[in-house]
This record gives structure tokens, sequence and C-alpha cells, in this order.
């Protein structure tokens, strides 16, 4: 099995007096370099037996809060701050950021 070239479809040369079956250039690579990675990450935990040899993401050092004035410029620029629960929550926040 040798694999075609994928633009021209010609395949690839062969010694003289080989027999030689074309197979499409994705399908041969697939066949020649297969390996058995998953295609999804895993889940679950590792056995007990097998170590780690990569570190653990740090972990923030404080909870994640939104700057108010992006938040809130955002927040005016949705349709749905229309709505009077959000409209709501948009007058009373945004007062507070109000350029003086």
């Amino acid at each position: 099995m040798v694999p075609q070239h994928p633009q021209t479809g010609e395949p690839w040369p062969t010694p003289p007096g080989v027999a030689a079956a074309p197979l499409a250039a994705d399908v041969w690579m697939y066949l020649a370099f297969h390996n058995e990675r998953l295609l999804v990450p895993a889940t679950g935990k590792l056995p007990s037996s097998i170590e780690r040899d990569d570190p653990l993401p740090p972990h923030p050092w404080r909870r994640l809060w939104p700057v108010e004035q992006v938040f809130f410029h955002t927040l005016a620029r949705l349709p749905a701050v229309r709505q009077p629960w959000l409209r709501a929550i948009h007058d009373s926040g945004s007062a507070l950021f109000r350029p003086r």
C-alpha cells in the first residue's frame, strides 16, 4: 500500500517489480502513523500507581470580580437590559460608577 498525492492523485513511486496498491493520503497516514491517543480528555482520577508528571494548575488567590465599568458597559449594550429585573440591576449599580 502506498499513498496517493492529495492534489494530483499520483501514487507514491515504488521500486520496479513491486506491486503497489494506492490509498488516499489521509487513509495511508492513519494506517501508518495511528496511535492510541484519546481524542477527548479522560475523566476520573489517575490510579494510585501512576504519578503525575505535570503540576496542577495554580488556584486563584482570591475570587474573580468583574471590573464594574466594563460589566455595566456590557450590560447596557444587551437588548435584554430592557427587562425590568435586569434594568434594576443596571440602574442600581451604574449610578455608583458614573464619572463625576
